[in-house]
C-alpha cells in the first residue's frame, strides 16, 4: 500500500465514503431486526429512502413468505451466530421492493458492535438473473433427462469412479435392474466378472485419450450381465463430457443378439 493510500484509510470520512459509495446494498439492524442504517445502494435496489425504513423491522424488506414457518429475523440471528468461517455463507431469501415487486436475494450477515451495541451487518444482492438461469438450467436438464429416459437405446452414465449416475428405462429392461438398484453402484456389476478388470482399465484409458467418443467394440466385443446372471451381447458406444472439472462417461447400448461381442478383453 502506498503512503497516499494509507493516508486515505486514516481519514475520518473514509469508511463512511466507502460504505455509501460501494455498489453493494448494505443494511445495519439490531438483533431484533430494527433497521439502523440503509446505504444509497440499498435505496436503489429496494426503492425506499433511508428515512422511510430507519427504525422499522427488516421484515419490511424480507417479509415472511406464505407457507414458510421460518422467521427472517431468526434466520439472520442464526447465521450471525455462526463461526467466522461460516459467516460468509449466503442466505437465499425473498426481498420485497417498495413497489411490491418481489425478488430472490442473496443475503450475507455478520454480527458486530457499534458504540458497544450489537448489530447485524447485512448485504443484499438481487439474485433474479442467477435464479432464472438456475431454473432454466434445471428445466433443460429435466427435458434432456426425460428424452434420454425414454430413448430406444439403453443409456447408462457413470462418474470418474465408474459409479452409475444415470440408468434409463431401456437399460432397466436390458439388465433387469430398477434404476434405484444400480444408482451409485460400480458399473462392473453389469459385466461378467471375467471382463470387469480389463474394462475398468479401458474406461480409464479412454478418459485420458483425446477421443470424445468411440465404439466400445473397437477395443473388443461387448457383453452385458443381467440381474439374473445371464449374459447377452450388445453394440455400445461410449462418450465423455467434462463439466466443472468432473468427467462423466455415457454408454449407449443396443442388443446385438446373434453376434459374438463382449465388454473388454479377458487377456
Amino acid at each position: 500500500m502506498s503512503k497516499t493510500d494509507a493516508r486515505d484509510a486514516e481519514r475520518p470520512d473514509f469508511h463512511r465514503a466507502l460504505v455509501e459509495g460501494i455498489p453493494e446494498a448494505i443494511i445495519v439492524s439490531t438483533p431484533e431486526g430494527e433497521i439502523t442504517y440503509f446505504n444509497p445502494a440499498s435505496e436503489r435496489l429496494l426503492g425506499y429512502k433511508a428515512a422511510e425504513v430507519i427504525g422499522k423491522s427488516i421484515t419490511v424488506l424480507v417479509p415472511q413468505q406464505p407457507g414458510r414457518r421460518a422467521d427472517p429475523v431468526k434466520w439472520l440471528a442464526r447465521w450471525a451466530a455462526e463461526p467466522e468461517h461460516e459467516q460468509s455463507r449466503f442466505l437465499d431469501l425473498i426481498g420485497r421492493r417498495k413497489d411490491g415487486h418481489e425478488m430472490p436475494v442473496d443475503v450475507r450477515v455478520v454480527e458486530a458492535r457499534i458504540g458497544g451495541a450489537p448489530r447485524f451487518l447485512i448485504t443484499f444482492r438481487d439474485n433474479s438473473v442467477r435464479r432464472q438461469e438456475q431454473v432454466a438450467y434445471k428445466e433443460r436438464h429435466l427435458l434432456f433427462s426425460r428424452i434420454l429416459m425414454v430413448a430406444e437405446d439403453g443409456i447408462i452414465s457413470v462418474d470418474a469412479d465408474q459409479k452409475i449416475t444415470f440408468f434409463n428405462l431401456k437399460a432397466e429392461k436390458m439388465f433387469g435392474y430398477r434404476a434405484e438398484e444400480v444408482m451409485g453402484q460400480k458399473l462392473d456389476m453389469l459385466l461378467p466378472e471375467r471382463f470387469r478388470m480389463p474394462h475398468a482399465g479401458q474406461v480409464k484409458a479412454f478418459g485420458t485419450s483425446k477421443d470424445a467418443s468411440r465404439w466400445m467394440s473397437d477395443r473388443g466385443p461387448v457383453t452385458g450381465r443381467r440381474k439374473d446372471g445371464s449374459e447377452f451381447p450388445v453394440d455400445a458406444t461410449i462418450t465423455k463430457v467434462e463439466t466443472g472439472g468432473r468427467i462423466t462417461y455415457t454408454a449407449h447400448l443396443r442388443s446385438s443378439a446373434g453376434k459374438t461381442t463382449r465388454i473388454g478383453k479377458a487377456d
